[in-house]
């Protein structure tokens, strides 16, 4: 019998908190009173309709008594549940439930929800952090963010699950000599849909790796799914024409009863994560067939050093980095020996020795291991070179074609070691981010680049900023300063500290000055010096239109929509996207009216739309425009170019740049060493918490920007 003390843990604190919750319920409502009376609290009386309700009063110790004996036995069946979760594996019992017996899709129902309730916490620890990052106390309105994130963490789970054979009554198997094969297929969203691909024929031989490449919305993820079935048997989706795997038929066989063959690997693998280990997700398609524990740890064991983490079996899946995840991902995928694997977006989050690993690996599982593997990626040039095949998306149809691109050159010797001084070259030239000429970072900078001007007065100073987290270091002595109009790129691996030099920023510790002053302790007066954009930038929006979250922006900050001393939040976000003409700064005055056919209409468009159905780049778009609305001295942007293709990253590039040209301090953290030449003007690498001293970025004339 297994002991995990984790669920007895959780009862224990959901039961104490029951109990206080009874107390302080029978305090409000007047229910406290007795013989030993420790505090007589004034006794309050609704008038009207209410009249009965009686608050307050006095508080004794027989009365706290008799409301704790009273919350007993609701406590006790909570911490019965969690003495029970912690002997049991309830997840085996579901999964044997949803294989056979009545009631099978509310064992299926039930064992995502198990999954599902764990990820709670962390929703509610991102809303409340997103809440302080808007300036706000959170309230009501952290629900939503709360809500969203646990719809998207259930479904993902869900995909997770059924992917990996969860509930399959029957387990096939699929034809190895034949993958995929597709012809005059089309797929929709919705039946009598537009189709979103349409006479899409090609056929796939095992031991190919194929890249599906194309524009954000194109339809890479759509046919990948499409593939693996999820499209049809999961999103609801319309498809016709000829769709087999493995010889099947698509259409007829829901992706459960195929998770033999076919193994799938989602665009965030962390949302798909149902174990609480490695060893434990490794496995977790096994330990849902009811498969022996023994063998289930042997075949984890087997994947995990498949994939190069055959160290991290007993570590806990959120302490995984963003590498790490996506080896993960696909070590689970692969733990039933697949003959089809597909992989949404996996070097999406890497810098580059994670993307060099992932690489590798698929090139090792197409062609040592016969696997037929299809990855969507925006960068073609990190797999061209081992790709066999692409599968190129554009408006519609899908194009074969060898592979377009070549492998990105290694960054220059002033990137990668920080500890000599030099520039950051560009590639065939920057984008033109309207990026300011100031140089200005530190007495670091001017002594590492010969030739800057003298340094600007700064607007940002970190100075000496320390960070631990348990018994490790962090970020270890911090020290730069950023003047008005920069975009000072943090750049460094993952897990290296960007993040988190970000946020203590943004938290003002000790050695953070903005315009010479340390930060307000009130969270609304510090987001009127300086603003974050999160990683996680969904967390900030708590509304249902773009409309709507401008408008709670500029209520936030005190600004009338169109009447205040700069340009309300929806302006600006319309300005940022390049729909205004004539605007000349988008802090002291309004954008003009869009002068090109189609942009008012497409304004019209976003600001009906949610947030969350907008593009990447739009998105963050509105996110800066919905953070700056304050008007804050400084920006923080945290990974600001994951997952963009080219043309959302130019977009990008050109709002950050605009921000910067009307005087605000902009530091971003990103591992894209090619995106921070596009808009950066000085650039400090960290690795292993240590910030480097400043480089230059100079375009590809050879002149600083």
């Amino acid at each position: 019998m297994r002991f995990d003390p984790a669920p007895l843990r959780t009862a224990a604190i959901a039961a104490a908190a029951f109990l206080a919750l009874r107390i302080v319920y029978r305090l409000v409502f007047g229910g406290l009173g007795g013989r030993i009376v420790l505090v007589d609290l004034p006794t309050l009386r609704l008038g009207g309709p209410f009249a009965m309700v009686r608050l307050f009063g006095p508080v004794s110790l027989d009365g706290i008594g008799g409301a704790v004996v009273g919350a007993l036995p609701f406590a006790a069946l909570i911490l019965a549940f969690g003495v029970l979760a912690a002997v049991v594996d309830l997840r085996r019992l579901l999964a044997a439930w949803a294989r056979r017996g009545p009631g099978r899709s509310i064992a299926r129902a039930l064992g995502i929800a198990v999954a599902t309730m764990p990820s709670l916490a962390a929703s509610f620890h991102d809303a409340r952090r997103a809440a302080a990052l808007r300036g706000e106390r959170g309230g009501p309105a952290l629900l939503v963010p709360v809500f969203e994130r646990t719809i998207e963490r259930a479904l993902a789970l869900a995909a997770s699950l059924e992917v990996r054979g969860f509930g399959a009554r029957r387990r096939l198997d699929g034809r190895c000599e034949a993958p995929v094969r597709l012809a005059g297929a089309a797929f929709a969203h919705e039946p009598g849909g537009v189709p979103v691909l349409h006479d899409v024929t090609f056929a796939l031989p095992p031991g190919r790796l194929v890249l599906v490449t194309g524009p954000t919305g194109s339809g890479k993820s759509t046919l990948l799914r499409a593939v693996n079935g999820l499209f049809g048997h999961f999103d609801g989706g319309a498809q016709s024409g000829v769709v087999e795997v493995g010889g099947l038929d698509r259409a007829s066989v829901p992706p459960r009863e195929c998770a033999g063959f076919v193994g799938a690997v989602g665009q965030f693998p962390r949302d798909g994560f149902a174990g609480r280990t490695v060893a434990g997700e490794l496995g977790l398609a096994l330990a849902l067939r009811g498969v022996d524990p023994v063998i289930v740890a042997a075949r984890a064991a087997e994947a995990a050093a498949a994939v190069g983490v055959a160290g991290l079996l007993e570590r806990l899946v959120d302490e995984l980095s963003a590498g790490e995840a996506v080896r993960v991902g696909i070590g689970a995928a692969i733990l039933e020996r697949p003959i089809v694997l597909t992989v949404d977006e996996p070097l999406a989050e890497l810098d580059a020795v994670g993307r060099a690993l992932v690489v590798d690996l698929l090139d090792r599982l197409a062609h040592e291991a016969g696997v037929c593997v299809l990855v969507a990626e925006h960068r073609v040039e990190a797999l061209a070179r081992v790709a066999d095949l692409e599968l190129a998306i554009d408006a519609g149809h899908v194009v074969e074609r060898m592979p377009q691109g070549a492998v990105g050159d290694p960054l220059p010797p002033a990137a990668t070691a920080p500890s000599t001084g030099g520039t950051i070259a560009s590639g065939s030239g920057p984008v033109n981010a309207t990026a300011p000429t100031s140089a200005a970072d530190s007495d670091a900078l001017s002594d590492t680049v010969p030739g800057l001007a003298e340094p600007a007065p700064a607007r940002l100073e970190v100075d000496g900023v320390d960070l631990r987290r348990d018994d490790r270091v962090v970020v270890a002595g911090a020290r730069f300063a950023v003047s008005a109009g920069e975009v000072l790129a943090v750049t460094g691996p993952n897990g290296a500290g960007k993040s988190s030099l970000l946020d203590a920023i943004a938290d003002g510790v000790d050695g953070v000055r903005i315009d010479g002053e340390p930060l307000p302790r009130r969270v609304r007066e510090r987001r009127e010096r300086v603003a974050l954009v999160p990683e996680r930038l969904d967390t900030l929006f708590t509304t249902d239109s773009v409309a709507a979250e401008c408008h709670r922006a500029d209520r936030r900050h005190r600004r009338p929509g169109g009447s205040g001393t700069g340009p309300d939040t929806f302006a600006r976000f319309a300005g940022l996207l390049g729909e205004a003409a004539g605007t000349t700064s988008l802090v002291g005055g309004l954008p003009g009216r869009p002068d090109r056919p189609g942009s008012a209409d497409r304004l019209d468009r976003l600001a009906a739309a949610h947030p969350r159905d907008l593009s990447g780049g739009e998105r963050l778009c509105l996110a800066l425009a919905i953070q700056t609305a304050g008007a804050p001295h400084v920006l923080l942007v945290d990974e600001p170019a994951r997952g963009l293709d080219a043309a959302a990253r130019s977009l990008v590039a050109r709002a950050l740049g605009r921000l910067a040209a009307d005087g605000t301090a902009v530091v971003l953290a990103t591992h894209e060493t090619g995106f921070a030449r596009s808009v950066a003007t000085s650039a400090r690498r960290i690795e292993q918490g240590a910030l480097g001293p400043a480089v230059a970025v100079v375009d590809a004339m050879g002149t600083s920007r």
